[in-house]
């Protein structure tokens, strides 16, 4: 059982949310500002923010030709190329009730030779995430958007990026921050694990996600009356205390491995994590 775990825990860190942390360009309201399209269809984002990029290619795959697709540069070493995809705007309500909406541009890889998603179970892809708000001309202006090819939880190479999800998860989570907490999960031999990703849709910073934590994991492999079975539920509570980042409270219940992996226990406990924006992480 403790080989299984520790594999199925470096696989999760794997998966779950990377913010970028890489040196970026300061954020300028500003400068997103000056950024203006007649309407956020898939032909008016591309040419304004990949202009010079986009190129056609062989596409063969149902689940990217479903969707408004276009190919951006050239091959890489692996002969895969990337393919830029636009997932369903998502309208919501900033803290201060003003309307905005989310535009994501989902960035996955295809085979050059066959045209078809590269997929695997630890295959992920990138995305940009846009927000803007409509001008009284009935144009659309950028309010903020993702540093450069932000990775969000994936999966057989996708994001893990559900509209319906971010849209019903759609809250407060700071004094001035609207944002989503998604729980996603996968399988892993038989194990079921589950985790939470937070985005944060700052209108005086960059939109990012961040990893929050734990959300449950259950063991399929064995009976629920084997001794070897364990699972338990993880549930959360955002703190909205006036903060610039308001705390999150997350909970487990049920029968939990130890951190060594030797023993199951029962768990009843609540933790809080708190926004470091130093390190840009929960902790």
């Amino acid at each position: 059982m403790k080989k299984i775990l520790l594999s199925m825990a470096l696989s999760l860190t794997v998966l779950s949310a990377n913010p970028v942390m890489a040196a970026a360009p300061a954020f300028s309201a500003s400068q997103m500002a000056q950024v203006k399209i007649k309407e956020l269809s898939f032909k008016e984002v591309m040419r304004q923010f990949y202009s010079g990029e986009m190129v056609s290619f062989f596409i063969d795959d149902e689940t990217i030709e479903a969707v408004p697709h276009v190919g951006l540069g050239q091959a890489n070493s692996d002969d895969e190329r990337t393919v830029a995809l636009m997932n369903p705007i998502i309208d919501y309500t900033n803290n201060a009730g003003e309307s905005r909406y989310l535009v994501i541009i989902e960035k996955v890889q295809v085979d050059s030779n066959t045209g078809s998603l590269v997929s695997c179970h630890v295959c992920k892809a990138t995305a940009d995430i846009y927000s803007f708000k409509k001008l009284n001309n009935g144009q659309f202006q950028l309010v903020s958007r993702t540093p450069k090819n932000v990775e969000p939880s994936g999966i057989n190479g996708r994001v893990m990026l559900d509209e319906k999800d971010i849209k019903n998860t759609m809250q407060p989570l700071g004094k001035e921050i609207t944002g989503s907490v998604l729980k996603n999960g996968s399988f892993y031999h038989g194990i079921f694990v589950q985790w939470w990703d937070v985005l944060h849709l700052p209108e005086n910073d960059f939109i990012n996600l961040y990893g929050l934590g734990d959300a449950g994991m259950e063991n399929g492999v064995h009976d629920e009356d084997s001794p070897l079975y364990y699972g338990y539920e993880g549930t959360l509570k955002v703190l909205s205390d006036n903060t610039t980042y308001y705390p999150i409270m997350l909970s487990y219940k049920g029968e939990k491995p130890t951190e060594d992996y030797e023993h199951i226990e029962h768990v009843n406990y609540s933790k809080i994590m708190k926004f470091n924006s130093t390190k840009k992480a929960y902790e």
